[in-house]
């Protein structure tokens, strides 16, 4: 299956490169992928298979997945977050019965 990046992504892809230092030749080399390759996908200049995709992504220490859209606001809160081992984790779900009941037991209202 071959996929049109939406550029964030393929920004994203760009930044956590240059992030561990690494030249588009070098991932290349990793990947055993021409730099010229790297370089459309960088640029949105080619389709990319979505197994590539997944290759580059892994070879940056990424992790591509679906991600619910109701999700998609506490997941970029945690991707984007300056320090993420010194804020506490922020509460994905909170209107669930199972999440309401958690609340009452811990402010002893039962």
């Amino acid at each position: 299956m071959r996929i049109n990046l939406p550029s964030d992504l393929l920004q994203a892809l760009r930044l956590q490169r240059q992030r561990k230092g690494l030249s588009q030749s070098q991932l290349g080399h990793m990947l055993k992928t021409p730099q010229s390759h790297l370089a459309r996908i960088e640029t949105a200049a080619t389709d990319v298979r979505l197994s590539t995709l997944t290759q580059v992504a892994r070879a940056l220490d990424l992790e591509p997945m679906l991600v619910p859209k109701h999700l998609v606001p506490a997941v970029r809160y945690m991707i984007e977050s300056p320090d993420q081992r010194s804020m506490p984790a922020p509460k994905l779900v909170g209107n669930e019965p199972e999440d309401i009941e958690e609340e009452r037991e811990n402010k002893g209202e039962y």
